[in-house]
């Protein structure tokens, strides 16, 4: 599958086989110390801190896979994006603040107690894909109570601007040049449905996830707060109105969309990505297995894609033993859907890959790097494009797995 706005050329990876070489330094992970900064230069992943490595995109015109990753807790500044060269496994810092050291800027501003500021920082980023003439979107995060921002960096400086956020900014500094509602009211008017509004007018918060088209930015927004409906919404990154793709309620009426509902009433959903048209993502228990579910962008027609409900065998989607994971994984590529088991194992790497067309599931093997690995904060981190090969974080790491073959080494650590 072409990701927008990347040049897709084949990649190049570390020549390396761990069947023939089981002895290769990129064969055998640990997460010692001792290895740490090792295996490609830069900054490492792993700080000593709560770090996590989220959703990203393979550029092929850089032969990269673009990462973010968090450094500190919730409400911190401390998360950048990273590029990792796929030949090398070497870290760069594209945007952020690593704890120690500031790469690129936010927009500057006076706070309503006459305190400089500076907003858009990338604590707790989450995802970012690649964004309209070569810059890059990130979606950033920081809990329930905080608002959502999509951020665009200039890969080049490292800088970062506001393309839409959730809420307006909490703060109440007078009407100027230097307060920050009147800066982001040149983004988009606060007094229109930018904001993203459901039910009475309620600002939505969406869930911890976004694709992108180009053209437009979804979300998907899962009743938060009650009462303003679950579905998919839509943004114009050029700025402008955002507007329901598909909304229905918990009760399962369809407002606009047709098709299956999620039958649970505030949707768990942390990962998603782009199959063609459509926008796909896990979700949690529904009510006892988890499900992937797609929704076209087009005309918001709603389709469970595959599932294992144990609660009720019947609702199941798609054949296999496996259930699909919801905590925070998810990439489309050439080999299909991968993702990691439910809940209950998630302390070693098992993947479940499902097939697109089928909505069956299946656990393939691991060997090489990830073969006796055990980490509780893996992801799927993005699918390397006509390849049946993905990168996965693990250990505060990045692998390069072969869904096809099961083989695995260790790309940057």
């Amino acid at each position: 599958m072409t990701l927008v706005g990347t040049a897709q050329a084949a990649v190049r990876l570390p020549a390396t086989d761990c069947a023939k070489t089981p002895s290769d330094a990129r064969c055998k992970f640990s997460d010692a110390s001792s290895r740490i900064g090792k295996t490609g230069t830069g900054l490492p992943f792993k700080l000593g801190g709560f770090e996590f490595i989220g959703s990203g995109y393979v550029d092929g015109a850089s032969n990269s896979v673009v990462v973010p990753v968090e450094f500190g807790s919730q409400d911190d500044t401390q998360g950048v994006v990273m590029r990792v060269d796929l030949a090398t496994g070497n870290r760069s810092i594209v945007s952020g603040y690593d704890g120690e050291e500031w790469k690129g800027a936010g927009v500057a501003y006076v706070s309503d107690r006459g305190a400089r500021g500076e907003a858009y920082d990338l604590g707790r980023v989450k995802v970012v894909r690649p964004g309209p003439g070569g810059s890059i979107l990130a979606l950033v995060d920081k809990g329930l109570q905080s608002r959502s921002e999509l951020i665009k960096i200039d890969p080049n400086t490292g800088n970062r601007s506001l393309v839409w956020a959730s809420k307006v900014f909490n703060d109440a500094a007078p009407s100027g040049p230097t307060a920050i509602r009147d800066i982001e009211a040149q983004r988009f008017n606060f007094g229109s449905n930018a904001l993203c509004r459901g039910g009475d007018k309620t600002a939505l918060k969406p869930s911890e996830t976004f694709e992108t088209d180009g053209q437009f930015a979804y979300f998907f927004l899962a009743n938060s707060p009650s009462g303003t409906g679950i579905g998919l919404v839509k943004v114009p990154l050029s700025g402008g109105n955002c507007s329901w793709v598909s909304q229905y309620w918990p009760d399962g009426k369809s407002e606009i969309g047709a098709g299956p509902t999620i039958n649970t009433l505030s949707p768990l959903v942390f990962a998603s990505s782009l199959l063609g048209r459509e926008f796909v993502a896990a979700t949690g228990p529904n009510p006892s297995g988890n499900t992937l579910f797609a929704i076209n962008t087009q005309t918001g027609e709603r389709r469970t894609l595959s599932a294992k409900n144990l609660q009720t065998p019947a609702r199941s989607k798609g054949a296999g033993e496996a259930e699909v994971g919801y905590l925070g994984t998810l990439a489309v590529g050439s080999a299909g859907i991968a993702t990691l088991r439910g809940a209950s194992r998630t302390e070693y790497f098992e993947p479940v890959m499902v097939n697109s067309q089928t909505g069956d599931r299946k656990m393939p093997s691991a060997t090489g790097s990830l073969k006796d690995a055990r980490d509780s904060g893996s992801n799927i981190v993005a699918a390397i494009p006509g390849t049946s090969k993905f990168i996965v974080a693990f250990g505060k790491a990045l692998h390069v797995w072969d869904a096809k073959t099961g083989a695995s080494f260790l790309l940057s650590q």
